[in-house]
């Protein structure tokens, strides 16, 4: 009998631009793995503040943090739960300010049968499943505005920047969250299948071969001219015989 059981993977490497300027890598993410669930988040430090890399670890911690207090309520206001997150982020950051750490936020939080999403900045979270193929995303079209304003984890709690949405697990195959630096240079009607196509390149391959593989990816990425930190997490669907 073949059984299913959510596991994930990520990556994430220093754009070109930091690697020559020698400025660490100012995105970051974290997977986690409970007995209730998992937890996958990817952050993006803004780089126009002094501690971005503090400012990205920090909220993908907050998010852990926030998800743990989260599955003791499930039923919980999704408002409540990025108010918790926002801070859980504002105490990690200390001794540094909001203004001096500002960073996105992007997570995926499985819990039993359902998914809670959240997006707040840049970035995307593309969901796919073979039973939708057509998936759903959260992400921007900056192609139709004329500014490079971004929203982030900041000095107030503003819950109506944030995107979220709540799926059924089982409608579901897989999750892919990754920073601007990979989705501005994804083709828009792309993104639902580049998800796809990553979920079934290394749904079978081992931890230590993906990990090696998704570094070399990164590091050769194949857009002319590409600059910025580059950081892809997934949540997938792994079979099980029993």
């Amino acid at each position: 009998m073949l059984n299913f059981t959510w596991n994930s993977w990520g990556a994430s490497v220093a754009g070109p631009a930091h690697i020559k300027a020698g400025v660490s890598n100012q995105d970051s993410w974290l997977k986690k793995s409970y007995t209730w669930g998992n937890v996958v988040v990817v952050s993006d430090g803004l780089g126009s503040k002094p501690h971005a890399d503090h400012g990205s670890k920090q909220a993908c911690h907050a998010v852990l943090e926030a998800a743990k207090i989260y599955q003791q309520h499930p039923q919980a206001n999704i408002v409540d739960i990025l108010r918790l997150i926002h801070a859980h982020w504002r105490i990690k950051i200390a001794p540094f300010t909001p203004a001096e750490c500002g960073a996105t936020c992007l997570f995926a939080i499985q819990f039993e049968k359902t998914i809670t999403l959240g997006r707040l900045g840049d970035g995307m979270i593309a969901v796919y499943g073979q039973s939708t193929p057509n998936g759903f995303l959260l992400t921007d079209n900056k192609q139709d505005t004329f500014t490079n304003y971004t929203y982030c984890l900041q000095q107030e709690f503003t819950p109506h920047y944030w995107q979220t949405a709540t799926i059924e697990s089982t409608k579901c195959d897989a999750i892919v969250l990754c920073t601007d630096g990979i989705s501005e240079d994804l083709v828009p009607e792309k993104k639902i299948s580049f998800a796809q196509e990553l979920y079934l390149d290394y749904k079978n391959l081992d931890s230590k071969q993906r990990g090696k593989d998704l570094k070399r990816w990164l590091n050769e990425w194949p857009v002319p001219g590409h600059s910025d930190d580059k950081t892809i997490a997934c949540l997938f669907k792994k079979g099980v015989n029993t």
